[in-house]
């Protein structure tokens, strides 16, 4: 196993853990779930490591809260009632209550895990408009037609430029063939 799935699982179990000890601080559960899916989206990069600590925090959730209610029988009246149980209702009945947060955690982790890959995708795009020294290009044109087209791309608004830029190859060629005449 490499070292950046290690880092990967540390960091799912280690937000699982941050997650859980803000919850105790009084923030809700799905705020903090939400909080997964953006924060995961952006550490890794992709969706299913938000899913699965959601999922996690959801199942390390469900089992520590799950003796919690075993203190209510203090407040539970001294009259025996027989309730008939089986096994099987009791086994059901704790899958039932593990499975459903755990879907919650999955589908409000991936709206969260969508947020925060559309986040990285944004500071990515605005990273990207910096050319590095290896991109940049230099040309030696010492004609007297290169200094005016650079006098009149100077004089364009910051409008023109931008469309400019984001025109096709098409659309730069008709402009470029109604300029000439």
């Amino acid at each position: 196993m490499s070292l950046t799935g290690i880092l990967k699982k540390f960091s799912i179990i280690v937000v699982a853990i941050i997650a859980l000890i803000i919850s105790r601080l009084g923030v809700g559960y799905l705020v903090i779930l939400l909080a997964i899916g953006i924060v995961m989206a952006l550490i890794s990069k992709n969706k299913k490591d938000a899913i699965i600590t959601g999922a996690l925090y959801a199942t390390i959730s469900y089992i520590l809260s799950y003796p919690s209610g075993l203190f209510l029988k203090d407040y539970m009246p001294n009259i025996d009632i027989p309730v008939v149980v089986n096994p099987l209702d009791v086994a059901s009945d704790l899958f039932l209550g593990w499975l459903i947060p755990v879907m919650v955690a999955v589908i409000i982790c991936a709206i969260g895990a969508i947020i925060g890959l559309i986040i990285n995708k944004i500071l990515s795009e605005n990273t990207d408009y910096m050319p590095s020294k290896e991109e940049e290009h230099y040309f030696e044109n010492s004609g007297e037609e290169f200094r005016s087209n650079v006098n009149n791309n100077l004089n364009f608004t910051k409008k023109e430029k931008k469309q400019i830029l984001s025109s096709t190859p098409i659309q730069k060629a008709k402009n470029k063939y109604k300029k000439d005449e």
